[in-house]
């Protein structure tokens, strides 16, 4: 892998694909059924007004809306193939031109308590985090190359959020500043849509007005429908907050096995595929042509204790969801590689499985979420290392790499080796060891040594190597935002307090 190097997928037809064509039909027409047949509850009023003048049929008593099979398909149709994700400066952009190829990697948490390692101690502190907290996460992944931005926040603010204050705007306002990446989703959870006027105002800022957020949007929406076929003021204002200022959605369904979704894999993905269909429907309907970037997912949970827990059914069910609107639809899509596990130890191989499964089958937008159920920062450079390894898969996957000519094949490079020669001086061999073939790649901070080498040198994990990562990335800043421009963001914040405080 060549390093700076945009990896792409090496063509779906050498993914792996879990179901037939006629299969995912089968998975596909199962969810229109769900859509017109029960449809879905939406559970304000005031949201289900957006859609009285659509052809669909509404239950006012019941809050019940069923959408006929033949406008969500023309919804669905008007959903763009192609568009731009994109960052503070052209260069920064993510072009994604087609679900054959594109990939990117989008790193998120969401976490609301996060671990931090006391050295003196020998142990975890348990601590809420706040703003500088934020920051220094936005910071640490705007040096890391192998993460193209971000699917949504690694910590939340939560000090701002005890405070009454809309922290969901003002993390917003510390992505922007403190990286020039992809910002990706921002939920909006208590402000409404007024809200979302301050958050289209902020990023219309950084993107030098709201004509040049709608060529160039730098965040991202996330409609969605949880539980079985529900969709609250919150999932729907996603829908309408981002068709007013033309973002991309990330349309989702929420449900979580056995509990609000169905207990076998084709019937996980069938309502999976009914959720997102529903949600890409709402948004095209309100502002065609607008981008969206599927994720039908459905999360695992312990019957016995209600606890999220890894299953590796997880990832087939988000697999097949995923090749219906690839194989069918042809749009690009996002992949779910959440890492739900505490111990780090246990974290780096739970989270490796799901990068791997959902990358071969093909997500577009890999959707890279460390341990969400407290955040720990040593994972921001072990994703690094779990990304690069799936990279390089794909980078020697490509076509110019595992060809089958000739010059791959070298059949005359053995014969003129023979039996007891050695391939290393080799001029063929010489040519595909040079760096900028990138063959030999391997993880840095991974141990290569042998065990009485290691030991030796005071046997690190790679926890700790990881941890020493963290102080070169602690030096990291990012290009600063113009002041004018800064100012008047944080102008918009002052205001935004104001109006929007819940106490």
């Amino acid at each position: 892998m060549i390093e700076g190097q945009k990896v792409k997928f090496p063509g779906l037809k050498h993914m792996w694909r879990i179901a037939t064509k006629d299969q995912l039909e089968v998975l596909d027409n199962a969810a229109y059924k769900i859509l017109s047949e029960m449809g879905v509850h939406i559970d304000d009023k005031d949201c289900i007004k957006y859609l009285k003048d659509a052809p669909v049929e509404i239950d006012e008593k019941e809050l019940i809306v069923k959408f006929p099979e033949y406008w969500v398909r023309e919804m669905i149709a008007k959903a763009p193939r192609s568009y731009i994700l994109a960052g503070r400066t052209p260069d920064k952009d993510l072009e994604v031109l087609s679900a054959e190829r594109d990939f990117y990697t989008l790193i998120t948490s969401g976490a609301t308590k996060m671990y931090n390692w006391n050295e003196e101690s020998n142990q975890w502190d348990s601590e809420d985090p706040g703003e500088k907290d934020v920051q220094r996460a936005f910071k640490m992944v705007d040096a890391i190359d192998a993460y193209e931005g971000f699917y949504g926040t690694l910590v939340e603010d939560v000090e701002r959020t005890k405070q009454g204050l809309p922290a969901e705007l003002h993390t917003a306002y510390n992505k922007l500043k403190y990286s020039s990446k992809f910002g990706g989703v921002c939920a909006i959870t208590e402000g409404g849509l007024r809200q979302w006027d301050y958050l289209g105002q902020l990023a219309a800022e950084v993107q030098g007005g709201l004509d040049e957020l709608k060529k160039r949007p730098i965040l991202a929406g996330l409609p969605t429908c949880i539980g079985p076929l529900t969709s609250t003021r919150q999932n729907f204002w996603a829908a309408v907050g981002s068709a007013k200022y033309h973002l991309p959605t990330m349309p989702y369904f929420g449900g979580t096995a056995p509990f609000t979704s169905p207990a076998t894999a084709p019937a996980q993905a069938a309502l999976s595929l009914a959720c997102t269909h529903y949600c890409i429907a709402v948004s095209q309907y309100l502002d065609p042509g607008t981008a969206a970037v599927p994720w039908p997912y459905t999360t695992f949970t312990d019957p016995q204790t209600g606890q999220l827990a890894g299953n590796p059914l997880s990832h087939l069910v988000s697999g097949m969801a995923t090749q219906v609107y690839q194989d069918l639809y042809n749009l690009p899509t996002s992949s779910c590689n959440y890492c739900l596990t505490s111990p780090l130890d246990e974290a780096s191989a739970n989270w490796f499985g799901a990068i791997l499964s959902q990358a071969l089958w093909g997500g577009n937008i890999a959707q890279i979420g460390t341990t969400p159920q407290a955040f720990m920062w040593e994972t921001i450079p072990m994703g690094e290392t779990l990304i690069n390894y799936v990279k390089q898969m794909f980078f020697e996957m490509n076509e110019d790499l595992l060809n089958f000519d000739e010059e791959h094949l070298a059949l005359d490079v053995i014969k003129r080796v023979g039996p007891k020669g050695m391939f290393t001086t080799d001029p063929h061999t010489l040519k595909w060891i040079d760096k900028k073939f990138g063959l030999f790649w391997h993880a840095n901070d991974w141990i290569h040594e042998h065990s009485d080498q290691w030991l030796a040198k005071g046997g690190k994990t790679w926890t700790e190597i990881c941890r020493e990562r963290l102080k070169e990335l602690d030096k990291h800043e990012p290009e600063p935002l113009a002041k004018d421009v800064d100012e008047r963001m944080q102008k918009l914040l002052v205001e935004a307090d104001e109006e929007l405080a819940l106490f």
